[in-house]
């Protein structure tokens, strides 16, 4: 994790306090690979909005040129909570693969981040502990009050290492030292099938909120009109089927993937989870989000007032027919099922909407219509 907020350009650290970090995190990735090539390295820029500018690799070169500060831009001031809570998630994916072995998250930071919650900061923490993860901080800076150091008891809560450093060179030198291996800790399997319960509370507490638009970016869209970033994704409308709201009054971000989502609409996805009921993962790219409690009883009110839910206005107008694909086509199709993301391989009839010419599996084409009457990709009604 690298902060990106503007304190880290400060030129204390010559020629800036983020050019150091970007050094220190090539020095690391770069002694971990020589040791074991086993591992896998991710990375996750911090500041006023959380990017992951690289995915899990092995590949030393691709993740120094993830690294390249030409490309990389600085803004704001980091949350530490939405950042963690961030790179928590996209471990636990990672965990499934990699089973027994340990976990680590390396923060480099001068440690001026913002704390939106001191309470879900703490759960964060207790998350990182229940999943055996490792935190690590690097602190860059001149001065420092140690009396209320946020980056040290991270690291001391959750068995990892701290290092202050007031000189660069330091700071590089013990990027090398800290790629060193950690010894394996028993700590319970959270992410199995049958912790459900246990797993609830750990999801909960590393779940981030939809993203809400500023007042700046509202002005921005009205004026552009772009109507592919004001559409709900999961009913395909500018106005909420439930509250009849607007979408710059009701509107929601995926802080992953970027899809627009009315708030009632995740609301109504998210009473379908498998976890709590606010708590849901973004039906396109699976990060893991939540919704208020608030926002939860709101909706049942909406619901109690019988107002029916339409996938998309004039379902009866915009209508479109699933057509069979013969089945000497089907290798010729380069696409996947728009429903279960799996390729055609000829075990089951396939059918393409004409509408918006996504295919299905008809198992998936069944589902489909038993969950939403509706194409999943461009919200059209049909029937089967």
């Amino acid at each position: 994790m690298l902060d990106a907020s503007r304190s880290m350009m400060r030129s204390d650290f010559r020629p800036r306090r983020f050019v150091i970090a970007l050094e220190t995190a090539k020095s690391f990735s770069e002694k971990k690979f020589s040791s074991d090539l086993k591992d896998r390295i991710s990375i996750l820029l911090f500041g006023k909005q959380i990017k992951r500018i690289c995915g899990f690799t092995n590949q030393y070169d691709k993740l120094r040129k993830s690294l390249k500060a030409s490309s990389l831009s600085i803004s704001g001031k980091g949350d530490l909570n939405e950042a963690l809570s961030f790179a928590l998630q996209l471990l636990v994916e990672e965990m499934r693969k990699i089973g027994g072995k340990i976990s680590r998250i390396l923060i480099i930071s001068d440690g001026l981040q913002n704390f939106s919650n001191s309470e879900r900061f703490e759960d964060t923490l207790n998350t990182a502990l229940g999943l055996g993860v490792i935190i690590d901080s690097f602190q860059l800076g001149l001065t420092q009050d140690f009396s209320n150091n946020i980056l040290k008891r991270i690291s001391r809560l959750t068995r990892g290492e701290f290092g202050f450093f007031r000189n660069p060179k330091a700071a590089i030198n013990a990027g090398r030292a800290f790629a060193s291996k950690k010894e394996l800790v028993d700590t319970p399997d959270y992410l199995s099938s049958g912790q459900k319960e246990k797993s609830a509370p750990l999801l909960n507490a590393i779940a981030l909120p939809l993203k809400r638009l500023s007042v700046l970016e509202i002005r921005y869209m009205m004026n552009n009109n772009d109507k592919s970033k004001t559409t709900c994704q999961i009913c395909h409308s500018r106005k909420a089927p439930l509250t009849d709201a607007d979408f710059f009054s009701e509107g929601r971000f995926c802080p992953s993937c970027g899809r627009a989502m009315h708030l009632s609409c995740a609301a109504l996805w998210a009473k379908k989870t498998e976890y709590k009921k606010n708590i849901f993962r973004c039906p396109f790219c699976y990060f893991l989000l939540k919704i208020s409690h608030s926002v939860m009883k709101l909706i049942e009110d909406y619901e109690r007032k019988d107002q029916k839910i339409h996938i998309i206005n004039d379902m009866e107008k915009n209508a479109a027919k699933m057509k069979p694909i013969s089945s000497e086509k089907i290798d010729e199709i380069n696409e996947s099922c728009s429903y279960c993301h799996n390729i055609f391989l000829g075990k089951y009839e396939v059918y393409q909407c004409s509408n918006c010419g996504a295919y299905y599996h008809k198992p998936c084409l069944e589902k489909m219509f038993n969950e939403l009457q509706a194409c999943r990709y461009c919200g059209y009604s049909f029937k089967i």
